[in-house]
């Protein structure tokens, strides 16, 4: 058996019964409505997304747990304005504001700059004798409204907790939540549980449901199993995006976190050393060229230049032309490399039949040239054939794999057939409609 670069394998969950799936370049899914086809790419999706982006993820995270600790230290500063005007509390706000920013690349010199900024706040304005003497301890409406928020903070139930009775919070207390935060994230980093991959299933896919199996292999070995405690750092696939409507381009608090994702990298700056592939795009297809347009007075962030030189807003223009739009963004700014894994679901959906066979060339190109590999649902017979034609004729078929859904016994259960080149089982199954055709019109 030869040896894969990339093998998925589900069992028993939604509509998969069983799937073992290659990726050695490009790889198609084909079968019916609800067969499981969207599913198998959310998995592959929050897979990458989590395995690859595992410090980001948890510095995220981290970030989200010292949120009430840090609005607790903005209220504290702002009383100290208000109670005294002659203190410029400027420098204290900024040094928060960079606290914050500093848990992006999270180290443990992060976390003795949080601790220090409380023992500071501590020192110069509740310690005894403070800088403003008579005027702290704050009054008593300020006191309690602390207290209260410091009671949320810790999660202590008990109305009469110690310090209610004095003008003294409890920074240590504090203090010992946040180091608690800090090293819960630098065990995450260290030791990576699949738990966090598992939090992104369960929030991902409604009531929570998890897999009966999910493994990814490289080279035949395992790097991820629902039963490993680990996720291992995937080497061949670093970066994955995910792409089921050209529509999500531009969207903003979609609450779709694959659309929120592409949009930022499509608002990413660089450059590429595949300009030719790009050129392909404006000359041969869509007849004009689109940027990122990052002026201040710009009406949208990204522009389509047509090219007769009229200049739209890309929102505006046609859904075939944003289909082609994304992918453009994406070569330019040096978004696609051959670690990249693009997930396309039903890509074919918005474009023209002589479109889809641009498109289709474009896959092979992308994969060809750059080394993107590709998992794609479809279930259009112009782009399954055409991907196959055209990499026979770049010489690339040999990465090419399609995999039809059948069901088994069950009506709404199916496993997952490989088919290797060969797409006239998948042609059969269009056939259907054909069928159906016939039936109802005749």
């Amino acid at each position: 058996m030869v040896t894969s670069q990339i093998r998925i394998k589900a069992e028993h969950f939604r509509a998969i019964s069983n799937a073992d799936i290659v990726i050695d370049g490009i790889t198609v899914v084909a079968g019916e409505n609800g067969c499981g086809k969207s599913t198998l790419s959310k998995l592959l999706y929050f897979f990458y997304k989590t395995a690859s982006n595992y410090n980001s993820l948890v510095s995220r995270d981290l970030k989200f747990n010292l949120k009430d600790i840090e609005r607790f230290l903005e209220i504290i500063i702002s009383e100290i304005h208000a109670v005294s005007n002659e203190r410029n509390t400027r420098e204290e706000f900024e040094e928060l504001r960079n606290l914050r920013r500093s848990l992006e690349d999270l180290q443990e010199e992060d976390m003795m700059k949080w601790v220090s900024f409380v023992q500071k706040i501590e020192n110069n304005y509740y310690s005894q004798p403070s800088l403003f003497k008579e005027k702290l301890p704050l009054n008593s409406r300020i006191s309690n409204r602390l207290k209260f928020i410091v009671r949320d903070i810790l999660k202590l139930n008990d109305e009469n907790s110690t310090f209610d009775n004095t003008n003294v919070l409890p920074f240590d207390r504090v203090i010992k939540l946040i180091e608690e935060r800090f090293h819960e994230a630098f065990d995450k980093i260290k030791l990576r549980p699949t738990s966090l991959f598992v939090q992104a299933l369960e929030n991902a896919f409604t009531g929570g449901e998890l897999p009966g199996k999910f493994e990814v292999f490289e080279f035949d070995e395992q790097i991820v199993s629902m039963k490993r405690n680990t996720l291992s750092i995937p080497y061949i696939v670093q970066n994955v995006i995910y792409i089921d409507t050209p529509m999500a381009i531009g969207i903003e608090d979609s609450n779709i976190e694959y659309w929120e994702d592409l949009n930022e990298l499509l608002h990413k700056k660089g450059k590429t050393s595949f300009s030719d592939l790009s050129k392909i795009i404006s000359d041969q297809v869509i007849r004009g060229d689109v940027s990122l347009d990052d002026k201040p007075i710009a009406i949208s962030d990204f522009s389509f230049k047509r090219s007769d030189g009229s200049i739209y807003n890309l929102l505006d223009v046609a859904t075939g032309v944003k289909s082609f739009a994304i992918l453009q963004l994406l070569i330019k700014n040096g978004s696609l490399s051959d670690k990249t894994l693009l997930i396309m679901d039903e890509p074919e959906s918005h474009l023209h039949p002589q479109w889809i066979i641009e498109y289709a060339r474009l896959i092979v190109l992308l994969n060809k040239e750059i080394g993107v590999k590709f998992f794609i649902a479809s279930h259009n017979p112009d782009m399954v054939s055409a991907l196959k034609y055209i990499t026979e004729k770049e010489g690339t078929e040999n990465t090419l794999n399609y995999y039809l859904a059948e069901k088994n016994k069950s009506a709404f259960l199916y496993n997952y057939r490989h088919l290797g080149t060969n797409i006239d089982p998948i042609f059969k199954s269009f056939n259907i409609a054909m069928d159906r055709i016939t039936k109802y019109g005749s």
